[in-house]
């Protein structure tokens, strides 16, 4: 819900997004505190959504885009659509109103939700696709990373928790995706609450405050090839297409930014 606008002119907040995952959050954030926060489910249906929240939440403070001072937008790792749909608006308003941007990374925001209510180590394993989860370990309660994020099997995970040093937690959509497993492989393994299970609004507001902001659009954080790259071939056949040729057309359009610049 959004807060009363505090009447100064000063006022000149931050905007956040986050689309990684079914969720898609946007906050308003001045000085690393919340303006206003706005949450939908929303599942693969962010671009139909993303455009209009933004512009209630926008109205609900009496604001136009030219008066935020930036856009930090949630890069990765996470859900392809989400990630590009946030990101390209993220680009477009950036642009439009010559805004910097910044990028944040989606796993140190989940591990700093409950950072100062744990101690030992911290595992956030988020979703990536059937089988397969991301996973990036943290040392509590500073969520200071213990090792980069990696896409992994669940069996890798698995492995990989169970050799972290104790006491060790866990949270993320990852492990809710695939509780049964999970609970076989590692019936001891202690789980903070669901609530965690998306960045608070509060940590995305800090996680801006800290953000290095600057002209050039953040890169998105891909830990694997979607699934439309893996089954290029077969999709190309299946239109009558070269799969050679659509490999190149593919690469060339995810390597270039033909983007005005700020």
């Amino acid at each position: 819900m959004a807060r009363k606008r505090p009447q100064t002119p000063e006022l000149r907040p931050a905007l956040v997004l986050c689309g990684a995952e079914e969720r898609l959050q946007l906050v308003l954030a001045q000085d690393g505190a919340v303006l206003a926060a706005q949450e939908l489910a929303v599942g693969g249906r962010a671009m139909q959504h993303t455009a209009p929240a933004l512009a209630g939440l926008l109205d609900a403070l009496g604001l136009t885009a030219a008066e935020l001072t930036g856009v930090a937008v949630v890069r990765g790792p996470g859900s392809f659509t989400g990630l590009r749909m946030t990101m390209a608006l993220a680009l477009g308003l950036a642009r439009a109103a010559g805004l910097p941007l910044a990028g944040l990374d989606y796993l140190p925001l989940l591990a700093a939700g409950p950072a100062p209510l744990l101690g030992g180590t911290l595992a956030v394993v988020t979703h990536s696709r059937t089988g397969q989860v991301y996973m990036q370990p943290f040392a509590m309660p500073q969520a200071a990373p213990l090792a980069g994020p990696a896409p992994m099997s669940l069996e890798a995970a698995a492995r990989a928790l169970g050799a972290l040093p104790g006491p060790c937690r866990a949270l993320g959509s990852g492990l809710r995706n695939n509780a049964a497993f999970f609970d076989a492989a590692l019936p001891g393994m202690a789980l903070p609450d669901t609530r965690f299970d998306q960045p608070l609004p509060h940590v995305l507001a800090r996680a801006a405050q800290a953000a290095a902001f600057g002209p050039e659009p953040p890169e998105p954080l891909y830990l694997r090839a979607s699934d439309a790259e893996d089954n290029l071939a077969a999709i190309a056949a299946s239109r009558g297409l070269d799969p050679a040729s659509a490999r190149r057309q593919l690469d060339e359009a995810t390597s270039r930014l033909d983007a005005p610049q700020a």
